[in-house]
């Protein structure tokens, strides 16, 4: 199926190339083809696979959000650092999910009143209703009557990390890396959904997804 929508009101027709590029020579390493309806990140297993044929390593990967649960991401080694904007975490004018702290040695979630609850990555934490109605809080947390529940991530540690680096000047300094990037390959479509990496702190490699027809 070639159809797929940007947003409800965005709609395009068409495949999704994607092309790697590597910054300072030029060179395309890789490029790969999904419907136009497809996640951008059901690519990048066969882009991870060229890579490692090059014999590549990875030490930034420079991404935007609709790579995050790609498996460069899922499955990348220790060393490998994530450059990319989180998600953001709106609440109106109640406690956001980051208002709420989490102890990663317990395990536990604290939410705003120090009322601590365990925790597991990808699952829902539910703060109980017969906790919550005695909550001096409780009209700043929720309306809801059964209490406050938090989502956490499967990859929490890695959104946290994201969340706090781009509150400071050099973290938001380091996401505006590849904006000139973008700009020079902004004629290729209307589409652009870039992933940028520095490979080895030498070889710079730019993904830019585009639709054709």
């Amino acid at each position: 199926m070639r159809h797929g929508r940007k947003s409800r009101s965005k709609r395009f027709d068409g495949y999704k190339r994607h092309v790697l590029k590597d910054l300072d020579s030029g060179l395309v390493r890789a490029v790969g083809i999904t419907p136009g309806n497809g996640p951008e990140a059901s690519v990048t297993e066969a882009i991870a696979a060229d890579l490692q044929k090059q014999k590549v390593m990875l030490e930034e990967l420079h991404i935007d959000r609709a790579y995050l649960n790609s498996t460069l991401v899922r499955e990348r080694s220790p060393d490998l650092k994530i450059i990319c904007k989180a998600w953001p975490v709106p609440n109106g004018s109640r406690f956001h999910k980051s208002s709420f702290t989490l102890n990663w040695e317990s395990g536990l979630i604290y939410c705003p009143n120090q009322v601590a609850m365990p925790f597991t990555e990808g699952k829902v934490v539910r703060f109980p209703s017969t906790i919550f109605a005695k909550c001096p809080l409780r009209s700043r947390c929720t309306t809801s009557k059964t209490g406050r529940s938090v989502s956490i991530h499967p990859d929490e540690k890695l959104l946290l990390e994201l969340r706090q680096r781009q509150t400071t000047a050099v973290g938001r300094k380091k996401l505006r890396e590849r904006v000139s990037v973008e700009h020079t390959l902004a004629h290729i479509g209307q589409l652009a959904c870039v992933l940028a990496l520095v490979i080895s702190g030498k070889v710079k490699i730019y993904l830019t997804c585009v639709v054709w027809h």
